[in-house]
């Protein structure tokens, strides 16, 4: 296995992970999302948790947009590389 293969292999594989840890940090933050409307103001900090937790999860959807990109970008270029070491042209 060439070292370029093993070091683009080693990359996928921390993104892989990371990726993984965003996942779960997500359901965890889903769980903790209610759905209910609050009417009065004695509840008010309610909405402001709910508040954070919504743009915590904005936040953590656009950094799993960019790994998802980076993810897809890589596997190619991983592929690419295999190939060409398939034809002998590295």
């Amino acid at each position: 296995m060439n070292g370029t293969l093993l070091s683009l292999l080693i990359v996928e594989s921390v993104l892989t992970a990371i990726v993984v840890v965003m996942f779960l940090y997500r359901g965890m933050l889903d769980l903790k999302e209610e759905d209910h409307v609050i009417l009065n103001d004695a509840e008010s900090h309610l909405a402001r948790e709910q508040k954070t937790i919504r743009h915590k999860l904005a936040i953590l959807s656009r950094y799993l947009k960019v790994a998802g990109v980076a993810w897809s970008v890589l596997a190619v270029a991983i592929f690419g590389v295999w190939v060409a070491q398939g034809l002998n042209l590295l």
